[in-house]
């Protein structure tokens, strides 16, 4: 049996123990997800997870990005085993990386002027100049803005996760 069908044919809490890893610190969200069942393929599993996320109300929302941990976190290994090996393939969780004093000062910038972590989907990015650019100018964004863009990267980062769990295509389109 494939994972997708395991899935499909698992029962409500083992379905939701199979999507939490989808999507970060979000077992209300994978609940929501598994009574959505049956999935025709991954593609139905990401457009699922997308249409939840885009359900939630501020309040919601602003809970699900303050349970994101922060780029290169102090203490790495409170993430997420997904979150740490994300991390992990830019270095962001070793303690000697050269970027840590920058990132602590953009994650408090951003926390202050926002109220929740700098989300970004680090899939996307193949190394750190890339990620501190999208990070340096986020912060010039308005919170509206930055509340779309955390969405949006959630929505990557989940539709990667499914990827990687389910097979089929990488990317949520719109």
């Amino acid at each position: 049996m494939d994972k997708l069908s395991e899935l499909n044919n698992a029962d409500k809490e083992q379905a939701i123990l199979l999507l939490e890893p989808l999507i970060e610190r979000a077992p209300e969200i994978a609940k929501r997800v598994a009574s959505r069942r049956p999935f025709e393929s991954p593609d139905d599993l990401r457009q699922a997870i997308k249409i939840e996320l885009l359900e939630l109300n501020e309040t919601e929302l602003i809970n699900l990005f303050r349970a994101h941990p922060e780029l290169a976190p102090e203490n790495p290994l409170a993430m997420t085993s997904p979150s740490q090996s994300e991390q992990e393939r830019l270095n962001l969780t070793s303690g000697e990386n050269e970027h840590r004093a920058r990132l602590a000062e953009l994650n408090a910038s951003y926390r202050d002027k926002f109220g929740f972590p700098f989300i970004t989907a680090l899939v996307c990015h193949q190394n750190m100049d890339t990620v501190l650019s999208e990070f340096e100018a986020r912060l010039t964004s308005n919170r509206g803005t930055e509340v779309e863009q955390a969405i949006e990267q959630i929505v990557i980062v989940s539709s990667s996760r499914v990827g990687a769990a389910f097979g089929g295509e990488d990317e949520i389109t719109s």
